[in-house]
């Protein structure tokens, strides 16, 4: 569990609760900075357009491994590099919000395509032992190896390892317990800093800033939080063109004020300042995610180039 400290912070600042939310959600967990100090160089972190390659190869890998059980199997299509782009708390790049907004249309792609997940209606179309069957070669029966990890602000996660899912992750990364205990941690360091980020007086500071800008805009919201979590009221009973146009407007508004304030450079420099001890304490977990990553990705590319 988080200690008494981070939970006070947690239950009483509603802009911790928000970046650790958009921080999380967006899985950058810790900043892909270089690590000072003593200890083996870090490989260049995988940017999301990377990771869009690896996850697209892992596909492939299920798919080659289903059919030779037998099954049949789909990969749906990749998204665009640009469509790949994650955000922290605040958005402040101009011609992405110009295009996208907050990335509704985005998500809505990604939710019809796995409503319209070809393998979905091929496993409801199957009988019930051979429906099973499917799920076992697909994600492990029973008997599969379960690893479990303890997170570093407490809780644990735990996963499957068998099946087609679990060969592929073994082809990409090799040891698939070194990985995912790796990635784990890696991926989970947020709710140890920001709490103290929170508090910094420079971010009240830029916030304000970034709020006064707004406001003088013509959209006083006093963080960016507030503008997500409203985005769905102001948008109500707007045509699916209409919420669209809203949508933009305010994502432009919110990066242009970061930009001019200087809101989105001073929440990165004090998100790598607070998150430095915390990724020096998990060098080596965060240096073998690197690592791992970095290999995973030289086997997508291949893969995926093989099959284009």
């Amino acid at each position: 569990m988080p200690n008494q400290k981070t939970r006070r912070f947690l239950a009483g600042t509603s802009a911790c609760a928000a970046i650790l939310t958009l921080l999380m959600g967006c899985g950058a967990a810790a900043p892909d900075r270089p690590i000072s100090g003593k200890g083996p160089a870090r490989p260049a972190p995988l940017t999301d357009a990377d990771r869009a390659v690896t996850s697209q190869a892992e596909a492939l890998l299920v798919r080659d491994c289903m059919e030779r059980k037998g099954h049949r199997y789909w990969v749906a299509a990749p998204l665009d590099a640009d469509e790949t782009r994650s955000f922290g708390y605040v958005m402040d790049d101009v011609s992405w919000a110009r295009k996208h907004g907050y990335g509704s249309r985005i998500k809505q792609k990604v939710l019809t395509a796995k409503k319209n997940d070809r393998n979905l209606s091929y496993r409801a179309s199957l009988s019930g032992p051979a429906a099973r069957t499917y799920v076992t070669d697909l994600a492990g029966g029973p008997g599969s190896e379960i690893m479990a990890v303890r997170l570093p602000a407490g809780g644990q996660v735990r996963l499957a390892t068998g099946g087609c899912e679990g060969a592929a992750v073994r082809e990409l990364y090799g040891d698939q317990g070194q990985w995912f205990r790796a990635d784990k941690i890696a991926t989970n360091l947020t709710p140890l800093y920001v709490p103290e980020l929170v508090a910094d007086r420079r971010f009240k500071t830029a916030q304000n800033r970034w709020a006064a800008c707004m406001s003088a805009a013509g959209h006083p919201y006093r963080a960016p939080a507030d503008i997500r979590s409203a985005l769905s009221e102001t948008t109500s009973g707007r045509s699916a063109a209409q919420a669209y146009r809203r949508e933009v407007r305010l994502a432009v508004a919110e990066a242009t004020c970061a930009r001019r304030t200087g809101f989105g450079d001073t929440l990165r420099a004090l998100e790598e300042e607070h998150s430095a001890p915390v990724r020096e304490r998990y060098r080596a977990e965060i240096t073998k995610r690197d690592q791992l990553e970095r290999a995973a990705l030289r086997r997508a590319e291949h893969i995926v180039n093989r099959n284009q």
